[in-house]
């Protein structure tokens, strides 16, 4: 994979990785939830220097061979160099997470796969520590007006599971034992001079596995019958950035009790 096709998954991570000087806690555990060619792994690694990752799953050998590549020292530095300490796990995206392992699980771009995004969410709950932070994003309701006006009007419906509106992502979290979630939406636009460079965007985010398309074969055949056409040389979407903790997770029928001193007469 040419080093280019990662700089919207660069351009994602570094987003997200420019709010965390807000956090007052430096998580000391860390889950990669989806490969992004080593993006989201070495920003983190700069800012928690201290912080262990425990793992890297993705449904994607490709991604992870990619992330492995781009972290492996170059040169002569390979020579000397320990080997990385991340371990990949190619995991199907249904497929259950550590449980109870991390400080903090950050995703990049992962969501666009998703079929059912209640399932990832109660998946990355589990995976989280008490406390722990959530960071991730995805695209939201309003991406790809130009491919899904290009389909509608070929009749050809998409289910888009995973093109969520940040408000009804917010409820989601809730849900899914999390608080003081947080989601807000910027606005991208990718210009194309070829096809090709088009068609490779869309599938390595995830575009089309986004929309989910009654008939894929008939929506890629749309698609390209309107670029040939002078269309889609544009394609916007909306970037959808959230964050939230994991809630303190009581066994049934127990609570937290809390003592304070009795104020003592002067």
């Amino acid at each position: 994979m040419n080093a280019d096709v990662w700089q919207i998954f660069r351009h994602t991570a570094a987003e997200t990785d420019s709010r965390l000087p807000l956090l007052r806690r430096r998580p000391a555990t860390i889950l990669l939830h989806g490969a992004d060619g080593d993006a989201s792994r070495s920003l983190l690694a700069a800012r928690y220097p201290e912080a262990g990752f425990i793992g890297e799953y993705d449904p994607r050998q490709d991604f992870l061979d990619a992330a492995a590549r781009a972290r492996a020292p170059k040169g002569w530095r390979a020579l000397f160099a320990p080997k990385s300490g991340i371990p990949q796990t190619c995991l199907p995206l249904g497929g259950r997470l550590p449980e109870n392992a991390a400080e903090m699980l950050w995703s990049n771009l992962l969501v666009p796969q998703a079929e059912d995004l209640h399932a990832l969410l109660a998946n990355w709950s589990q995976a989280l520590q008490d406390n722990g932070l959530l960071f991730f994003t995805g695209f939201g309701a309003d991406s790809l007006p130009e491919l899904r006006e290009v389909l509608r009007q070929n009749g050809i419906a998409c289910a888009a599971p995973a093109l969520a509106d940040m408000h009804d992502l917010a409820d989601m979290l809730l849900e899914h034992d999390f608080y003081d979630p947080v989601a807000d939406t910027a606005k991208l636009v990718l210009s194309y001079k070829d096809e090709a460079a088009w068609r490779r965007d869309t599938e390595m985010l995830g575009l089309w596995q986004a929309l989910r398309p009654e008939d894929a074969a008939a929506a890629r055949q749309a698609a390209h019958k309107a670029w040939q056409a002078g269309s889609l040389r544009e394609t916007t979407l909306e970037i959808v950035q959230a964050h939230a903790i994991r809630k303190l997770l009581l066994p049934e029928n127990t609570n937290i009790v809390r003592f304070y001193p009795r104020n003592r007469p002067q």
